[in-house]
């Protein structure tokens, strides 16, 4: 009976010191950038458009749906499955429009975002189609990856390639470009990310949509993109000049 408890006693130590060895390393917590906030939205994938306000209501449209978040990022509650990516979001008073078509020149450059096909009057909360309350055609177009400040700086995204062949080219790290009227230069952004989108908020915060992307450095180009990948959206700490 003696030999029994022994030999029980040592499986249940076995047993117990083995499933602590399986516990998995907590994850490394990465340092606070001086500079930005990074927000993630699960599973959104790759970020878009944004509309509002971090302190108050933020609304961000991803991969096929737009989430928006009262609580500065903490939590995401889906907003809208648009079953595909809304590049633009117009904002008139308190009303978003989402553009979900792209404009481009007749020599290939893109525009912007136009279309109006779904339009809310609460920061996302609710959405109305636009063809049954407004009969004119909204022949605005939101500029895309480019904004401009309260006192004229202008930022703009600059995509980055590696030619692969005449038709094709690998997708490397986006910069931010910074112009005013005396001079242009790269804003001070630290990640390696592919990015999709600007915009400025009422206190000249500017936000960055990203790809939730992972960066391969040894083809300096992007792994892309999983459902489980998030979506992000870089916020600047302070007001931009």
């Amino acid at each position: 009976m003696r030999n029994l408890l022994l030999i029980t006693s040592f499986l249940v130590l076995f047993w117990s010191c083995k499933e602590k060895t399986q516990e998995p390393e907590p994850s490394v917590t990465e340092l606070e950038d001086p500079d930005w906030i990074e927000l993630k939205i699960p599973t959104g994938r790759e970020a878009y458009a944004i509309a509002g306000d971090l302190d108050k209501t933020l609304l961000v449209t991803t991969w096929t749906k737009a989430f928006y978040t009262t609580d500065q990022g903490k939590t995401w509650l889906e907003s809208k499955n648009f079953d595909g990516p809304i590049p633009g979001l117009l904002i008139r008073n308190d009303t978003i429009f989402a553009m979900h078509a792209r404009s481009w020149a007749p020599n290939g450059t893109l525009l912007g975002a136009s279309d109006a096909i779904y339009f809310s009057p609460d920061y996302g909360k609710s959405w109305l189609y636009y063809r049954q309350h407004y009969k004119e055609y909204l022949d605005d177009i939101l500029p895309i990856g480019t904004v401009t400040s309260s006192s004229g700086t202008t930022y703009s995204i600059k995509s980055n390639t590696t030619p692969i062949d005449a038709t094709s080219a690998f997708i490397n790290p986006s910069e931010i470009s910074q112009k005013d009227s005396r001079k242009e230069s790269l804003l001070r952004f630290p990640f390696k990310k592919s990015l999709t989108n600007l915009y400025l908020d009422s206190k000249n915060r500017l936000y960055v949509a990203s790809s939730g992307s992972t960066y391969q450095p040894e083809s300096n180009t992007f792994y892309c993109c999983t459902p489980e990948m998030p979506a992000i959206v870089y916020v600047s700490r302070k007001p931009m000049p």
